[in-house]
């Protein structure tokens, strides 16, 4: 069966809408693990579009990918708050032990590292997201653990609860969040 014709069920359940497409190419990627080229061209194609601009969508996202991933996705925030509590070292004391370069899928197929520009918990940090699942204030014990748990393939279900805990941090109304001025 083609890319063509496996995609297709996903085009016409959105109605081959272009004002769709990162729907289609999420479910896409959900059927093939990535988003291959052919598969950019046939969803070019079946919306009418320019395959520049389907690349173009695919390409900004990080949450869809151009390559194979591993069963393991491990991004590492890369905002400036990050890298000066230490994500840079973290992702690659994390990488070392695993034996996996930056950016690469590792040899078993099993994982890769990367960054993201945001995960959205600076005040947090430093985080990184596993497979979507956002993991926060990081230590070099954490990145050791979290190493050994992926290497014997533990389900995220199984890791340590309180790892995925996310902090609310807002305590009051004021002047940064609309208080009335006296």
């Amino acid at each position: 069966m083609s890319v063509a014709e496996l995609l297709r069920p996903v085009v016409d359940l959105h109605r081959r809408d272009p004002g769709r497409l990162l729907q289609i190419l999420r479910e896409a990627q959900e059927i093939l693990g990535y988003l291959p080229r052919p598969a950019l061209t046939a969803i070019a194609e079946a919306l009418d579009l320019p395959r520049a601009r389907v690349e173009g969508v695919a390409g900004f996202y990080s949450f869809l990918h151009l390559a194979p991933v591993g069963r393991y996705r491990v991004l590492f925030s890369d905002n400036v708050t990050d890298r000066m509590l230490g994500s840079v070292e973290l992702m690659d004391r994390l990488c070392n032990r695993l034996w996996v370069e930056r950016g690469k899928l590792s040899e078993d197929g099993l994982l890769s590292v990367d960054t993201t520009s945001c995960t959205g918990m600076c005040d947090q940090g430093p985080a990184l997201l596993v497979n979507g699942q956002v993991l926060t204030r990081l230590s070099a014990e954490r990145i050791d653990r979290i190493g050994e748990l992926i290497r014997a393939q533990v389900a995220m279900a199984d890791w340590p609860s309180e790892w995925f805990h996310v902090a609310d941090n807002i305590r009051r109304r004021d002047v940064l969040l609309d208080a009335r001025w006296s």
